[in-house]
């Protein structure tokens, strides 16, 4: 891909998003989501694999989809009403469509299929823009609607969310996978307080953008594709081991690190607002997660290779510089709890 092409498709991916969380009007926000995902399947199928091709295809087609669906629903609520403006739209029918094609458009359950599949389709660093950036422009248009969207739907889905993430997660070797399961169970958790508490899920998601970040940069860095293969990261990089062990803690939520403080103030909302059942529900069910990434934990600080070599420049690690981005991030994902109370 030459250097022209590669500016516009992130040229249109940046502004498409940005015009989406600015837009009042539905046309322009299907427009711009639209936009956003014809400029997405360059990037997916850049590799020129059976696999990419095919990642990018389940992706056009369930976009597609959420958008044509939205579409529809903007345009029965115009008709209705003679309205386009997002932020008065409050037919419940209507947001009920728009909010499974939002859904369908974050992956959250049941519409999470694509997201496993197109991830480990795509490379790493297209995989991370799928589970982060991608998803700034559904979100953006939830927190615009959130006062009209239905409570029990969203709080469905939430917990099924975080269920399906554990759940797929647990027989995963594949690291973009369960990373892929892990964003499903972080979305759930993103939905759960959206009519409550709409600063509180974009908090959470600005926290599990900003710890997921460090990870797939690590792997990107280290060419690791599996579980098996984070065994070998401490004898080449020891330093990367450390970043990786401390975010994949702080991806699970455990304190005293920065993932914390997400499902910490979640499931104080929803216990102060009389949710405890659901409440109960979403932490027990999260401990399937919270396995997986201890898992991962141990695998990377506690687990030998079984042929180390005493080479001091081994062929797996690139010859470049670690970014200055990780050491930033990882730092943040790790210390940021004490701002809790200022939340």
């Amino acid at each position: 891909m030459n250097l022209t092409s590669w500016l516009m498709i992130t040229t249109s991916i940046a502004l498409s998003t940005i015009l989406t969380t600015t837009a009042t009007h539905w046309l322009m926000v299907w427009t711009c989501l639209e936009i956003n995902t014809l400029s997405m399947i360059p990037i997916i199928s850049k590799p020129h694999h059976p696999r990419a091709t095919e990642a990018a295809t389940k992706y056009y087609l369930t976009q597609t989809m959420a958008s044509t669906t939205l579409l529809f629903a903007a345009t029965t609520n115009a008709l209705n009403t003679s309205n386009w403006e997002t932020n008065i739209t409050t037919d419940p029918a209507t947001m009920t469509i728009i909010t499974m094609a939002l859904m369908m458009k974050m992956a959250a359950a049941p519409f999470h299929f694509w997201l496993p599949e197109v991830a480990q389709g795509t490379t790493t660093m297209t995989t991370l823009t799928i589970l982060t950036w991608q998803k700034i422009a559904p979100l953006a248009i939830m927190l615009t609607i959130h006062k009209n969207m239905n409570q029990t739907f969203l709080l469905s889905s939430a917990i099924l969310s975080v269920m399906v993430g554990g759940l797929g997660s647990l027989n995963q070797t594949q690291l973009r996978k369960l990373l892929a399961f892990s964003s499903i169970a972080h979305t759930g958790w993103i939905l759960a307080t959206m009519t409550t508490a709409p600063e509180i899920s974009a908090l959470t998601f600005m926290i599990y953008a900003m710890t997921t970040t460090p990870i797939f940069l690590s792997i990107n860095h280290t060419l690791t594709t599996t579980i098996k293969d984070l065994g070998t990261i401490w004898t080449t990089t020891p330093h990367l081991m450390m970043v990786l062990t401390l975010t994949t803690l702080s991806l699970g939520g455990l304190p005293p690190l920065t993932g914390f403080m997400p499902k910490w103030l979640i499931l104080n909302k929803m216990t102060s607002m009389n949710m405890v059942i659901e409440a109960t529900t979403m932490a027990v069910s999260s401990m399937m997660s919270l396995y997986v990434y201890l898992r991962l934990t141990y695998t990377l600080s506690m687990t030998l290779p079984p042929h180390t070599t005493p080479m001091l420049m081994k062929w797996r690690t690139p010859h470049k510089k670690h970014p200055m981005t990780t050491s930033l991030l990882t730092m943040m994902t790790t210390l940021l709890l004490p701002m809790s109370p200022s939340m």
